[in-house]
């Protein structure tokens, strides 16, 4: 009996982790195929080329999912009810995170690529803010997703090793992208100054303020 427990206990853990990799990682794709899409449908620039989503998802989010995949198990596992096996792997939390949170960050960044053509910078600084604004969002989203039933203040975002030590590489990784002339003779990127820094951290926080929101709202229900 007590291999049965230990067994229903591993597998709730495994399941919390497939969740909270699955839900990071499309709503990293679905972010980039909305914010691609509106551009196109207006007929304006690509806000991001190819090499770029290409880093950004290899270098700057993979590596957070593979480390949400050893995520410690979650305080209190055991007290839960069962969950009907019937339930699907995508719950209705993780459709709402993935799809509204997803609708609204690119709504953002839609609006920031706009508001930027507008101030009529050169075209490849405004790809390189919005190609380090996803990648930021996504190092936010992954403190956000460790933990989809309790807010991020009540619980320790630096728990998870892995994912502080990916988190640092894929941030050192994203700095050489945009300062080395190598990598940006590669992604077409170039050096971007205090204030676009500002933007893009700003809308980090943002993003994450309006991500714990939906987890509270579906805390509280």
């Amino acid at each position: 009996f007590s291999i049965i427990v230990a067994a229903v206990e591993e597998g709730r853990a495994i399941i919390d982790n497939i969740r909270k990799t699955v839900t990071l990682l499309v709503s990293q794709c679905f972010s980039e195929i909305i914010l691609i899409g509106a551009s196109v449908i207006g007929g304006l620039p690509l806000p991001i080329l190819p090499a770029q989503i290409l880093w950004e998802n290899l270098i700057e989010g993979s590596p957070q999912g593979i480390a949400l995949s050893f995520e410690p198990k979650e305080k209190g596992i055991m007290e839960r009810k069962p969950e009907d096996p019937r339930r699907p792997l995508l719950t209705s939390q993780m459709k709402l995170i993935i799809f509204g949170f997803g609708i609204a960050t690119d709504i953002i960044l839609f609006g920031l690529f706009l508001w930027l053509l507008n101030q009529a910078l050169p075209l490849p600084e405004i790809r390189t803010i919005i190609f380090v604004a996803l990648s930021i969002d996504t190092f936010f989203y992954a403190f956000s997703c460790k933990n989809l039933r309790k807010n991020i203040w009540q619980y320790n975002p630096f728990s998870n090793f892995y994912l502080v030590l990916t988190l640092i590489f894929s941030l050192l990784m994203l700095l050489m992208a945009v300062y080395l002339p190598l990598f940006q003779g590669l992604l077409k990127t170039v050096p971007l100054n205090l204030f676009d820094w500002q933007i893009i951290l700003g809308i980090g926080f943002l993003n994450i303020i309006l991500i714990e929101t939906v987890k509270w709202l579906f805390i509280r229900k």
